[in-house]
């Protein structure tokens, strides 16, 4: 990697983890990319020892984190961390809530890419610490979606209120019945996301055309598990959608 060559820094700060990725200039070619539990870690990148000229961000972390990105942005690469917004219209698809911003910005640019990459109707399915999924017909108009809790948020969530204790990394999935604890967890809460996708595949019906993304961190188990046509997994979609919500400053450059 030169020194000298151009790059745009974006930066995806989760609930549970902040992903990086480097890109050249003019063709967005990924150079390096990878994940980090917080700031502190991000600071000992030594990937990160090059020149920017561009940043760019999309943040679902307080305004104290955010601040603090911003700072060590501007401090070390001289440029400012440009943040991601969610908008009423951008890149084609169409924002239908009522308040714009109560829409989180990770579901907001895995639709922008998600749009682009299609060229038309399409439907994100985004497991990570949340469960959603989006759907955005040919015409970009969101037609709206469904957020619930992701497989590992379940998980936790039957250890803290009962009296349930797992395994750690179990995941051998069935749709059995489990004989044991970690089994009837598993089993179930799998279960539970595959329905999720199912009745929703099947509502979209004779909808011919549309686009199926897998992201997040269980994307890979869930798209094997599914079995949907037109469907693969692009785990990259919410920093993909940072280059549709906030390009690069040159004018040369023609914009889907």
């Amino acid at each position: 990697m030169s020194i000298n060559q151009h790059m745009i820094l974006e930066l995806d700060v989760g609930n549970s983890r902040i992903k990086w990725r480097l890109l050249a200039v003019g063709n967005l070619t990924v150079i390096n990319a990878g994940h980090v539990s917080g700031l502190e870690e991000l600071q000992r990148v030594t990937e990160l020892e090059a020149a920017m000229t561009m940043a760019r961000m999309c943040s679902v972390r307080g305004n104290d984190v955010n601040k603090k990105l911003e700072d060590w942005v501007r401090a070390k690469y001289r440029v400012d961390l440009v943040q991601a917004k969610v908008a009423q219209s951008c890149g084609g698809v169409t924002n239908q809530y009522a308040d714009v911003s109560r829409l989180g910005i990770d579901r907001w640019l895995a639709m922008l890419a998600a749009y682009r990459r299609a060229d038309g109707a399409c439907m994100i399915i985004d497991s990570g610490t949340a469960f959603t999924i989006d759907v955005v017909d040919e015409q970009g108009l969101h037609l709206g979606g469904y957020i619930i809790p992701g497989l590992g948020l379940m998980h936790s969530s039957l250890e803290s209120h009962t009296a349930i204790r797992l395994s750690d990394n179990y995941s051998a999935y069935s749709q059995s019945l489990g004989h044991s604890t970690d089994e009837a967890v598993f089993n179930g809460t799998v279960t539970a996301l595959l329905a999720t996708i199912e009745q929703q595949s099947e509502s979209l019906g004779s909808a011919s055309g549309v686009e199926i993304y897998f992201a997040g961190g269980d994307a890979e188990l869930l798209h094997g598990l599914a079995g949907l046509e037109c469907s693969e997994v692009v785990t990259s979609l919410v920093l993909d959608g940072l280059d549709v919500a906030c390009p690069y400053p040159d004018s040369d450059r023609e914009r889907a």
